[in-house]
């Protein structure tokens, strides 16, 4: 049984109802540019947002080779506070 997607209601900056999006082109693996439109036919507001990935929260078991993505502070400390495992 799948579950269905949690879609992130973004509110019109203007009148407060939610936006949708109108179009959406990925620029790179980890930037996309939107353009949003409110839902409120007597608001009519529309606008262009970017999405950046800007960290990792938890690693891919498939990593893609051409993207580094920093971890997040808290994780970027733990790593670097384990023991080395190569040996000598």
């Amino acid at each position: 049984m799948s579950e269905a997607p949690i879609r992130p209601r973004i509110p019109c900056p203007h009148c407060g109802q939610n936006l949708r999006i109108r179009k959406s082109q990925g620029l790179t693996p980890v930037y996309r540019e939107a353009v949003f439109e409110c839902r409120n036919e007597d608001c009519g507001w529309r606008g262009k947002a970017s999405i950046e990935i800007t960290h990792t929260i938890a690693p891919s078991d498939i990593p893609n080779p051409s993207v580094s993505l920093p971890f997040v502070p808290r994780l970027r400390k733990l790593v670097m506070s384990q023991p080395s495992t190569a040996s000598a």
